[in-house]
């Protein structure tokens, strides 16, 4: 019995002995075939170059990585490639969304007023409606009254840029700056000469520069409002946001995780409170400094009124930059407005600084709050870096980002401090 087993055990030994060859073989054609196929599939995707998109790119990435899922390295990968992806996608879609995420800006600085409605018992959806209308007849107004004065005056400041800076050489060159001039021992006549020369063709250029932006920031706005698609869809998103908008929101905290559902709901709140009485609170104050700004000028007797009072009214969300580029461009309007030139220029100063003093002691701190206040060192250094990345939307964007970001910043620290991973404040 013993040898029969023995025999029958014998065969098996006497087969391994050939598997490490058998192996090499089956490896070694493994990998040609993995060769082959992966150059097939390059000039597979050579070939379909031109009909290659991000989603099946993205379906190439999952079908091959999927399996290894488990593996950290293959699940960052396919992370780093859906985030890839959704960058994309939104990006590519984002003309589209313009009217959607519009409604859901004026939903969100409107939600108050309507919940201040609905607890004085008057249904969510009928303040909706009331709202809706009076802000479609405020925009109607708007669009038939000011709107066209104000992109006229933009045309007209616009082509006669060149006679202004013209007319403002020849004011500074009849004045008595040249003879005071003399008096330290420069010579007029070279003065002259340097402004006709230098200073004069560089104001021309930058008022051309200025006043081309400024008119095409308006007729942007302009031509984005008279789009007939964005008009008629705008109004009823904005109604369902509104009336639908505490839904939205507990939806939308449901989505995050149960465990840090809490934290998370903490933090929007916080973002809220500081976000969205900046906004309120912002245009507001704009409105006002728009108002009252474009109303003096008109008073003075400075030309474009309008048209500056608007200028105001949107450089306004841009601190201290904003006050000094309406400054100086009032200044300069008024220096060809006619009249006692010196006077109009010296009440156009006293106009705008009196206004940044109204607002620093009375508008701000009573319509917006000290929530955002932020250091005007770190208020300056973020103007510029988000001005330098994304231009005129930066400056816009710059002080709420930054306080948000600071805020983030706070509550992150006070959790470490829960768990005992951070110092505590001196």
């Amino acid at each position: 019995m013993a040898r029969r087993r023995l025999r029958k055990a014998s065969p098996p030994a006497r087969r391994t002995g050939r598997q490490p060859d058998e192996s090499r073989r089956h490896s070694g054609a493994a990998v040609v075939l993995l060769v082959a196929g992966v150059l097939l599939l390059g000039a597979l995707s050579f070939a379909v170059y031109p009909s290659l998109s991000p989603f099946v790119l993205l379906g190439g990435l999952l079908f091959l990585l999927y399996p290894f899922r488990a593996e950290p390295v293959p699940r960052r990968l396919m992370l780093l490639g859906a985030l890839f992806f959704t960058v994309w996608f939104f990006s590519s879609i984002l003309g589209l969304l313009v009217p959607f995420l519009i409604a859901l800006l004026i939903a969100y600085i409107l939600n108050p007023l309507v919940s201040e409605l609905e607890r004085r018992r008057i249904p969510r959806w009928g303040s909706s409606l009331l709202l809706v209308v009076l802000l479609i007849g405020v925009v109607v107004a708007v669009g038939v009254f000011l709107v066209p004065v104000a992109v006229e005056q933009l045309q007209m400041v616009t082509e006669r840029a060149g006679a202004l800076a013209e007319e403002a050489g020849r004011a500074l060159e009849s004045g008595s700056l040249f003879n005071a001039l003399g008096r330290f021992g420069i010579s007029p006549e070279k003065a002259r000469e340097a402004v006709l020369q230098q200073v004069t063709p560089k104001l021309e250029e930058i008022l051309r520069r200025l006043f081309e932006a400024l008119f095409g920031v308006v007729t942007g706005v302009t031509s984005v409002a008279q789009q007939i698609l964005n008009i008629v869809i705008i109004p009823f998103v904005l109604f369902y946001l509104l009336k639908d908008f505490p839904l939205i929101a507990r939806r939308g905290a449901m989505l995050v995780p149960a465990r840090a559902r809490d934290r998370v709901v903490a933090m929007a709140g916080l973002a809220d409170a500081l976000m969205g009485r900046y906004f309120r609170g912002a245009i507001a104050v704009a409105l006002i400094q728009g108002t009252i700004s474009g109303t003096a000028l008109w008073l003075i007797g400075v030309e474009y009124a309008v048209m500056l009072g608007v200028m105001t009214f949107v450089l306004n969300f841009v601190p201290y930059v904003g006050l000094i580029v309406s400054l100086v461009v009032a200044s300069i309007v008024a220096l060809f407005s006619g009249g006692a030139l010196g006077t109009k220029v010296l009440l156009v100063v006293v106009l705008y600084l009196g206004q940044k003093l109204l607002e620093a002691t009375v508008l701000a701190p009573k319509i917006i709050g000290t929530q955002v206040g932020l250091h005007p060192v770190v208020l300056i250094l973020c103007l510029l870096v988000f001005g330098y990345f994304l231009g005129f939307v930066g400056l816009l964007i710059a002080v709420p980002a930054t306080a948000l970001l600071i805020a983030g910043g706070r509550e992150w620290l006070a959790v470490r401090r829960e768990r005992g991973t951070a110092p505590d404040e001196a």
